[in-house]
């Protein structure tokens, strides 16, 4: 059988990586957490000690900030539900990792390196069979829109790697306040 891509998204401290993890652990077979973010100050270390303690041990844990689609062949090997926490803080790495961003021609180029990263990944997803990979990341765009020309390229790019992997999504969840709605079964199609 081929496998399923899950997104869930939702605002900052909305819920939706609690969903997500409730969701892979509702399914059977073997969890494997690959965890994004990265412990560069003391807040970033709390939210991933926080993490650790709600998922306990019965996870295989991965720490992966960028080059996901390479560590996928290690990934898949003993794993069934692969939960990916979090698509904003993959896409924060990659960003900072680019340099300096300070025109529209260098955030193109960011941009498209991430979405060649995670068409990578997708594809790999894609050609393995019987995997359910949940994918979680932040909403970004519902907001005002930013101050700085950096920020907005930042929001902009977020959005463009959220809607990729909502297009290969089989399910989309959306988290607000807590509460979990289902949107990929109701989306409208328009042709032509």
């Amino acid at each position: 059988m081929k496998s399923t891509i899950i997104l869930c998204s939702g605002g900052a401290r909305s819920g939706k990586s609690e969903f997500a993890e409730r969701l892979a652990k509702s399914l059977p077979g073997q969890k494997a957490y690959i965890a994004t973010g990265q412990a560069f100050d003391d807040e970033m270390k709390d939210r991933i000690v926080k993490h650790q303690a709600r998922r306990g041990t019965e996870w295989h844990t991965y720490e992966v900030p960028t080059f996901l689609s390479l560590a996928w062949p290690t990934i898949e090997l003993d794993n069934d539900i692969i939960l990916i926490d979090c698509l904003t803080m993959f896409t924060t790495n990659h960003f900072f990792a680019y340099g300096d961003i300070d025109n529209q021609e260098s955030a193109n180029e960011v941009e498209q390196a991430i979405i060649t990263e995670v068409q990578a990944l997708l594809t790999l997803i894609q050609a393995s069979q019987d995997k359910i990979v949940i994918f979680v990341t932040n909403e970004l765009g519902l907001g005002i829109v930013p101050d700085n020309k950096l920020t907005r390229y930042f929001r902009d790019i977020a959005g463009r790697i959220n809607q990729e992997v909502a297009r290969a999504a089989d399910k989309l969840y959306l988290t607000i306040s807590g509460v979990t709605i289902e949107l990929k079964s109701q989306e409208v199609h328009i042709d032509g």
